[in-house]
């Protein structure tokens, strides 16, 4: 039997450490290497880890350069918001460095006499006593931290910059007044060339890592954007659990954050990094996709507001499995699924779009580990309905659950048909709630003379 050829992510992972610390000529003993690439990838390796995973940051160095690799290969090894907490093997370094208080991380007084942590400082414009949040780039400066005192010693005042630098730049969506990298490296006594070249290899990783905004495929992006629902909604990691509330507090969490996030915040262009044509061409590509995803995540959105109003008129909030069914298990029998029950929809001419239905129907490339492809109850709403009747039901969603209304009356402000039917469905699903189910399928429709 012949040898494979693949190799798993921590030697690949330990084999791009080695070639970098070669190519920089560091002369660093193969069990030193080993050392930090079996941390790196244990760091990357967490159960709640969806999208930054090692293959993630494996992705980032197909055509990286030494100093480049190394900053993509550590620079999500801390994500304390999805880890619940810093890595333990990593806890030793950032103890004297960084402190968790109530509203964050305080960058403690060690920071500003220890030389390695306080050029990382220098290079982020932070100093001791500032107290960062996930989304004020305390990760960043963590993964950075990190990375210098792993290399402390092994790399040159010159090299841990530049490391620094790439991986500052990877804090995501500022606007463009806060990009001042270049500012700080010159404050630092950087020279011109050597700046340019730091900022623009700095530019080109942030880049990367944000790489999947720019997609051509929208499943593919909508994939992605996927993985990162329950990175940030630890109530997500346990698939057959979760509540139909859960869910829709997920959705509605990620919606509000496309929605809000403006195109030209999402890729960088410094110093000639990229070619102009090419960082307006990712704009462009960003800006549909983000409409696109939002749309998508209103019309899930739409449809699990009328799931959760169901389930808390049929005797409260409960696992989503229990109304939808199971998603499948290791031994590929077919589950009993809501959709299964469902009436052939009716399709409003011209109130749906193909690319958008394709989504809700075929689904995203991939499943992922909480949630199907597909979205049945979405599609079906779609195909029915339309897209500007289901938004209109949302705004009555966020009436309710912004506490201006309740459960029963958006239920009641929602075409009869669909609503009932989808009522129906669930009954066939959950056996505790048949009766309660069925009776508020007729209720609707009396209502209408449905």
């Amino acid at each position: 039997m012949s040898p494979g050829t693949a190799r798993s992510p921590v030697h690949r992972i330990i084999s791009a450490l080695s070639g970098a610390v070669q190519a920089l000529g560091l002369g660093v003993p193969p069990l030193f290497v080993e050392k930090w690439g079996v941390a790196v990838h244990q760091a990357l390796s967490s159960r709640a880890r969806e999208f930054h995973t090692h293959q993630h940051v494996l992705d980032l160095i197909v055509s990286a350069d030494p100093i480049e690799t190394v900053a993509a290969l550590y620079h999500d090894v801390v994500y304390v918001q999805v880890d619940l907490g810093v890595p333990p093997h990593y806890e030793a370094i950032l103890e004297p460095l960084v402190s968790r208080e109530k509203d964050g991380w305080r960058i403690l007084p060690h920071a500003g006499v220890d030389p390695t942590a306080k050029l990382v400082l220098d290079v982020f414009g932070l100093a001791p006593g500032q107290v960062l949040t996930a989304a004020s780039g305390l990760n960043e400066l963590a993964s950075a931290l990190v990375a210098a005192k792993e290399l402390e010693g092994v790399f040159s005042h010159e090299q841990q910059l530049a490391m620094a630098a790439c991986i500052e730049a990877t804090i995501p969506f500022r606007p463009q007044e806060r990009l001042q990298l270049d500012a700080r490296l010159a404050a630092l006594g950087v020279g011109e060339g050597l700046r340019v070249e730091m900022v623009r290899r700095a530019v080109r990783l942030a880049n990367n890592d944000v790489g999947n905004f720019a997609e051509s495929n929208p499943a593919r992006f909508l994939d992605n954007t996927w993985k990162l629902l329950p990175e940030t909604n630890p109530s997500l990691h346990t698939p057959n659990t979760y509540t139909v509330n859960e869910y829709r507090v997920a959705l509605l969490k990620m919606e509000g954050f496309l929605s809000s996030l403006p195109a030209e915040r999402v890729f960088r262009e410094q110093l000639g990094e990229p070619a102009l044509e090419v960082h307006r061409a990712r704009v462009e590509a960003t800006a549909r996709n983000i409409a696109l995803a939002v749309r998508y995540m209103r019309c899930k959105l739409y449809s699990t507001a009328v799931l959760e109003a169901l389930s808390v008129e049929s005797g409260g909030d409960a696992p989503i499995d229990l109304f939808m069914g199971g998603l499948g298990d290791a031994s590929g029998e077919r589950m009993r699924r809501i959709e299964q029950f469902l009436p052939p929809p009716r399709p409003r001419p011209g109130t749906t779009e193909a690319v958008l239905q394709g989504l809700l129907e075929a689904g995203r490339l991939n499943a992922s580990a909480f949630d199907l492809s597909p979205s049945p109850l979405a599609s079906f709403l779609h195909l029915a309905l339309g897209e500007a009747a289901m938004m209109e039901g949302l705004v009555l969603a966020r009436e309710w659950w912004a506490g201006r209304s309740t459960a029963r009356a958006f239920l009641e402000a929602q075409p009869a048909a669909t609503t009932a039917a989808i009522a129906r469905a669930g009954a066939h699903i959950t056996d505790t709630r048949r009766e309660l189910l069925e009776g508020l399928a007729e209720r609707l429709e009396r209502r209408t003379g449905g």
